[in-house]
C-alpha cells in the first residue's frame, strides 16, 4: 500500500475524532453553552425504572445473563420489540446491535467491497460517512430538498454509474441528522420504486422517528417496502433506544431479510463476539411492563418547549439573511449562512463568545464539502441556555459578517 493512500485512510478515521476534539476543547469552560453534541436531555432518562430493572434481572437471571449469549442478541428482547412495535418479522430477521453505529457497520460490511458505491443524502450523519469511507467505498452525494432527498438527482447518478456498483442508498428519513428534514410519504414510496427497479438496497437509519414533536407520523421505508411493495428484503432498517432510554445502554436493532441478518451476525461475531446481555434484559423488561409509551410522552413534553425556544430565539436574534429548517421533531436544527461565509471560521468566533455548534462541512463526503451550514442540538441545553446561546451565536455571526473579507458590512 502506498503511503499516500494509507495517510488518506487515516484522515478519514480521524474525521470523527476531529469533531470530538472540537467539542472537548470547549468543555470545562465556566458559563460555556454548547449546541455541538448529539446528546439527549438527561432529564428524559428513566433512571428509577431502569435501576430497578437492572437489579431485578441480575438477581433473578444473573447465572444466565452474565454468561456469553447469542451473537445476534437475546430472543427475549427481540420478542419484546416485535410486540411493542407490532412488527411482522421473525426472530431471525432481527439483530440486536451495540448501538446503531454497530448495526450500520455490520450492514455496510455485509454489502460493501472496496470501490463499491454508496449514495448518501448530502449533508448526512458524520459517523456513517466515516464508516463508509474507512471501508473504501466511493460515496456519491445527493442534495436534500425540503421534503427529503432529491430523487431526480438520484436517478441521474444511477444512470451515470450503473446499478451494479451501487450497493445501497443511505437515508435518515425522519428528522434527518444534521438538517432536521423529514422525507415525505410520496418520496419514500418513490425511493422504494427506484430501488426495486434498479435492484439497489436501502439502508434506513431510524434513530429519531419516535421523537416526533409536531405533525403526523409517516410510515417507515421498511414498512412501506413490506406492506405496499411486498419487498421487505430491499430495506435494512437500523433503529435505536439511545435517544429514548439513554445512549449509554448501547441498545439498537437491525431489521432485514434473514439471509442478510445472518451475514450481519457473522460480522458482529468478528467485532463484538456477543452483545451485552444485562442491558438487553433490562430493556426487554421495560418494554414488557408497557413503560415505553408513557416515557415517549415524557420525552416529547420535555423537547417540545426546547424546540419552540430555539426557533423563537433565532427569529429574535439572527440577522435576516440567515436561513434555518423548522423541524417537526428529532434533536437538530440546521442553519445556512450566505454561501461566501464559512462556518469553520465562525466556530472560532463563536467559542470566543462562549458558545459552540458543529460546522456543516463535517457532514459532507470528502471532496464534496460545503462550508456555509451548521448544526445545532436543541435537546441538551436548557431553555435559558438556548436563548442566551443563540444571542451569543448571533453576535459571532455578525462579527463574521462584518469582517473586511466577508463582503458584508453588518453593524450592530
Amino acid at each position: 500500500m502506498h503511503w499516500n493512500k494509507k495517510y488518506s485512510q487515516l484522515t478519514q478515521k480521524m474525521k470523527s475524532s476531529m469533531i470530538m476534539d472540537l467539542i472537548e476543547k470547549t468543555q470545562g469552560i465556566p458559563g460555556f453553552i454548547s449546541f455541538a453534541g448529539g446528546s439527549p436531555s438527561a432529564e428524559t432518562f428513566p433512571k428509577k425504572h431502569l435501576g430497578q430493572l437492572f437489579k431485578q434481572v441480575i438477581e433473578e437471571k444473573g447465572d444466565d445473563i452474565l454468561q456469553y449469549g447469542s451473537s445476534g442478541g437475546d430472543k427475549e428482547l427481540k420478542q419484546a420489540i416485535i410486540k411493542e412495535e407490532g412488527l411482522s418479522v421473525g426472530l431471525d430477521e432481527m439483530q440486536i446491535c451495540s448501538g446503531a453505529a454497530n448495526g450500520i457497520y455490520n450492514a455496510m460490511r455485509t454489502l460493501i467491497d472496496p470501490g463499491d458505491i454508496i449514495i448518501v443524502e448530502s449533508p448526512t450523519f458524520l459517523g456513517s460517512l466515516v464508516t463508509f469511507e474507512a471501508a473504501g467505498a466511493k460515496i456519491l452525494p445527493v442534495a436534500m430538498q425540503a421534503d427529503g432527498m432529491d430523487l431526480d438527482q438520484l436517478n441521474d447518478l444511477i444512470r451515470k454509474h450503473g446499478s451494479k456498483k451501487i450497493k445501497f442508498i443511505y437515508t435518515i428519513p425522519d428528522f434527518q441528522n444534521p438538517t432536521g428534514l423529514t422525507m415525505s410519504l410520496e418520496k419514500r414510496e418513490e425511493l422504494v420504486e427506484i430501488a426495486l427497479k434498479n435492484e439497489i438496497f436501502i439502508l434506513e437509519d431510524d434513530p429519531y422517528s419516535k421523537l416526533r414533536l409536531a405533525g403526523t407520523p409517516i410510515d417507515s421505508i421498511f414498512e412501506i417496502a413490506g406492506k405496499k411493495y411486498h419487498s421487505q428484503m430491499l430495506v435494512i432498517a437500523i433503529r435505536s433506544f439511545s435517544k429514548l432510554l439513554g445512549p449509554g445502554l448501547r441498545i439498537a436493532y437491525a431489521l432485514a431479510d434473514k439471509k442478510i441478518i445472518n451475514y450481519m451476525d457473522s460480522w458482529l461475531q468478528k467485532v463484538n463476539n456477543t452483545t451485552e446481555r444485562v442491558s438487553q434484559q433490562a430493556v426487554a423488561a421495560f418494554l414488557d411492563k408497557g413503560l415505553l409509551s408513557s416515557h415517549k410522552m415524557l420525552i416529547t413534553e420535555t423537547y417540545r418547549p426546547l424546540l419552540k425556544q430555539i426557533i423563537t430565539s433565532l427569529q429574535a436574534h439572527m440577522p435576516y439573511d440567515i436561513k434555518w429548517v423548522n423541524p417537526q421533531g428529532g434533536m437538530f436544527l440546521w442553519l445556512e449562512l450566505p454561501e461566501d461565509l464559512n462556518t469553520d471560521e465562525l466556530f472560532d468566533k463563536a467559542v470566543e463568545q462562549k458558545v459552540a455548534f458543529l460546522p456543516g462541512s463535517k457532514f459532507y463526503p470528502t471532496g464534496y464539502e460545503k462550508h456555509n451550514g451548521l448544526r445545532l442540538n436543541f435537546t441538551f441545553p436548557t431553555k435559558e441556555q438556548i436563548d442566551e446561546g443563540i444571542k451569543r451565536l448571533s453576535k459571532a455571526v455578525k462579527i463574521l459578517m462584518s469582517s473586511p473579507n466577508s463582503g458584508f458590512h453588518f453593524l450592530d
